[in-house]
C-alpha cells in the first residue's frame, strides 16, 4: 500500500465582532489552530474558523472576500497557535 499523502490547506480565522479574518498556514495539522479558536470563544469572543485547500494563501483570502466581504488582517493576529500549545 502506498503512503497516504496529506494534502496541505489553510485555515481561516473570523472574528465576527469586526468583521476581520487572517489566512493562516498552509499546514497539515490544524489542531493548534483550532484549540486556540475554543480557548477565545472560551474566553467570550466572538471567533470561527474554517479550513479549505487553495493553491496559496492569496487564493484563500481572495475567494473570502468575494464570498463574505471583511478585512484582512495578518496572519495569527485574531488567535495565534502558539497561545494553545497543547
Amino acid at each position: 500500500m502506498p503512503p497516504r499523502q496529506i494534502k496541505a490547506f489553510y485555515f481561516i480565522v473570523v472574528d465576527d465582532d469586526t468583521g476581520a479574518f487572517t489566512v493562516e498556514g498552509p499546514m497539515a495539522d490544524d489542531t493548534q489552530w483550532t484549540h486556540a479558536v475554543h480557548l477565545a470563544q472560551e474566553a467570550g469572543r466572538r471567533v470561527r474558523c474554517s479550513s479549505a485547500e487553495y493553491p496559496s494563501a492569496d487564493a484563500a483570502a481572495a475567494d473570502w472576500l468575494r464570498a463574505y466581504g471583511g478585512t484582512q488582517r495578518p496572519s495569527g493576529s485574531i488567535v495565534h497557535r502558539a497561545q494553545a500549545a497543547l
